[in-house]
Order: structure tokens, then sequence, then C-alpha cells
């Protein structure tokens, strides 16, 4: 794969290790908003704080 993208092992390393850190970052994102979606009350209390910031939004300022 080095020879065919042109780039060194290291740098193949580096993009691989790095793609592994966001599928990890994404599968834990994932797994934390399922389990908020599960306790209706907390995630009524995140979709309303959400909605609160999003009206910051276009407050102008």
């Amino acid at each position: 794969m080095a020879e065919e993208t042109n780039r060194s092992l290291q740098e193949m390393l580096d993009r691989a290790i790095e793609n592994e850190r966001r599928r990890l970052l994404l599968e834990r994102t994932n797994r934390a908003y399922s389990k908020l979606r599960q306790n209706k009350k907390a995630w009524e209390a995140w979709r309303a704080e959400l909605r609160q910031l999003d009206a910051t939004l276009s407050d102008g300022i």
C-alpha cells in the first residue's frame, strides 16, 4: 500500500493509527448517545439544552 500511495511506511502507520483513533471515538460517542436515548428524562433534558443553545445562535450577539 505504501508503494501504491507513494507514502512511507511510517506515514501509512500514522494514518492507520489516526483512523483507528477516530473510529473508536465515533464508536464510543454512538454508544453514549444510545445509552442517553434509553433514559427518556435525560434525553429530553439534553434536547432542551440543545434547543437553548440553538436559540443563542440567532440572538445576534
